[in-house]
C-alpha cells in the first residue's frame, strides 16, 4: 500500500513538472513572439517616417515587376528630384573623403521584396562620417551574426546608375546594377524582414 502511495505521489510530481514546464514554455515563446512584433512595429515605423521626413519615393519595384530591368528603367526611376527608398543590409563602409564615408548597400534576405529581379541591385553612397559613426555607436551589434543585423532602410538621392557583369568561378556571369549618389538619411531596421 505505501508502495503504491509512493508511486501515485511520485506520478503527480512528474505530472505537475511537465505542466508547469509546458505553461514555462509557452510563456516565454509567447513573450519572445510580442517582443519580435513590437520590433517589428517599431522598425515599420521608423521607415515610414523616414519616408515621411525625405519624401522618399517607396513604390519604384511597383514599376519593375514582371520584367527584365534594365539601366533606362531604373535611370527613369531613381534618377530623379527626390530621394528612393532602399530597404537592404550595409555590405562595406570605406572612406569617401575627408568627411564622407562610402556605404556599399545590397540587397537582402530581409529586404522588402514583392518581386524577384533578374539584376541584384547595389547602392554605393556618401554619407557623412559623423551621422555614419554615430549611428554606428548606437547600434553597436549591426555587424555581428555572420552579417544578420545589418539590415537598414535609407533614403537616398541617386546621381548616376552603373551596371556591371560579374562572372563566378564557373564563368556563368550575372549582371548588377549599381545606384551612386547620397544617403540622405537612414535608420536600423536589423533582422525585420518587410513583406
Amino acid at each position: 500500500m505505501v508502495k503504491k502511495a509512493i508511486w501515485i505521489i511520485v506520478l503527480v510530481l512528474i505530472s505537475a513538472y511537465l505542466v508547469n514546464s509546458h505553461i514555462k514554455n509557452k510563456a516565454e515563446e509567447e513573450a519572445k513572439e510580442a517582443e519580435k512584433k513590437s520590433i517589428e512595429e517599431t522598425v515599420i515605423k521608423s521607415v515610414t517616417q523616414l519616408i515621411e521626413r525625405t519624401n522618399a519615393i517607396d513604390n519604384w519595384e511597383e514599376a519593375l515587376k514582371h520584367k527584365q530591368i534594365i539601366t533606362a528603367d531604373l535611370e527613369r526611376l531613381w534618377l530623379t528630384d527626390r530621394p528612393i527608398l532602399f530597404i537592404g543590409a550595409i555590405k562595406d563602409i570605406s572612406t569617401a573623403d575627408n568627411e564622407n564615408y562610402l556605404i556599399e548597400i545590397e540587397t537582402s534576405i530581409y529586404s522588402y521584396r514583392k518581386y524577384i529581379f533578374d539584376s541584384e541591385l547595389f547602392l554605393q553612397l556618401n554619407y557623412p562620417k559623423d551621422k555614419l559613426d554615430l549611428f554606428i555607436k548606437t547600434y553597436p551589434d549591426i555587424f555581428t551574426r555572420y552579417g544578420r543585423n545589418n539590415g537598414v532602410a535609407v533614403a537616398a538621392l541617386i546621381n548616376k546608375i552603373e551596371t556591371r557583369k560579374v562572372v563566378n568561378t564557373a564563368g556563368e556571369g550575372d549582371y548588377i546594377k549599381i545606384g551612386k549618389g547620397n544617403c540622405i538619411d537612414l535608420v536600423y531596421t536589423g533582422r525585420v524582414r518587410f513583406k
